[in-house]
């Protein structure tokens, strides 16, 4: 309980980090969220640039895409740079690197709910969400959360090592954004193309979760080579950066 009530006043400090002077505060991040969502839905839904026979399920099926790729793009970033932007603290504290890495990843499960509220509410209004799922939408967003701070604990380490890869990340996560199936439906020579996507099979299984009636697009055990892989990424982090990374802060 003493690391979770340090691990808070770490999040609470972040933000305001973050925010400080801002106009808003905190509440920028969740509008700035909103409003994203917004212009997605305006561009496609009401300037009906999609495919008209989609015209029925569409909403859902680009809703829930953003409202699972926003946060996990959020998580990427920020966690990427978290060891970096906290060095003098660590200097300073023998809290250790790993409680620090859990900050982003709070965070996110944060913005993942606030963000959720409005957009389920929608949909439920809309007859277009499962209410029964939604439990389990949140539970796949969790754990695709921790599919990526696998990731994150080599990326938060390699950008101590090579000072800031954050402006590399940002990029990497634009492209991974259009190689998943969140404004579009997976077909033909795109669709496999979205299964060499690491977070395809995770948005796959949140859709057909909170989605009533969608159909799987993707056999989901293909995540396991993908899990893997995240794995022995996080193993290298581990056992091979910890004590060079300690030097380099």
């Amino acid at each position: 309980m003493e690391k979770v009530s340090i691990l808070w006043a770490l999040v609470r400090r972040d933000y305001a980090l973050q925010y400080a002077g801002s106009f808003l505060g905190i509440s920028w991040m969740f509008l700035q969220n909103l409003v994203l969502i917004s212009l997605y839905a305006l561009v496609f839904l009401v300037l009906n640039l999609k495919n008209p026979s989609t015209q029925e399920d569409f909403t859902a099926y680009l809703l829930t895409g953003l409202l699972y790729w926003i946060p996990i793009q959020e998580l990427l970033v920020r966690g990427t740079g978290i060891l970096t932007d906290n060095r003098s603290l660590l200097k300073r504290s023998s809290l250790g690197i790993d409680l620090f890495l859990w900050i982003p990843y709070v965070q996110f499960l944060i913005h993942s709910l606030v963000t959720s509220i409005p957009v389920f509410f929608y949909l439920a209004y809309s007859g277009k969400l499962n209410l029964s799922g939604v439990f389990i939408g949140y539970l796949i967003l969790i754990f695709s959360g921790l599919y990526l701070m696998l990731l994150l604990h080599y990326l938060s380490r390699l950008n101590i090592l090579l000072k800031d890869i954050s402006p590399l990340i940002r990029l990497v996560s634009q492209l991974i954004f259009w190689g998943i199936p969140v404004l579009y439906y997976p077909t033909g020579y795109l669709k496999e193309w979205n299964r060499l996507n690491p977070f395809t099979i995770p948005l796959d299984i949140f859709r057909t979760s909170v989605i009533p009636g969608y159909t799987p697009q993707f056999d989901w055990i293909q995540i396991l080579p993908f899990l893997f892989f995240f794995f022995l990424v996080y193993l290298l982090a581990k056992r091979k950066f910890q004590s060079v990374i300690l030097d380099h802060l």
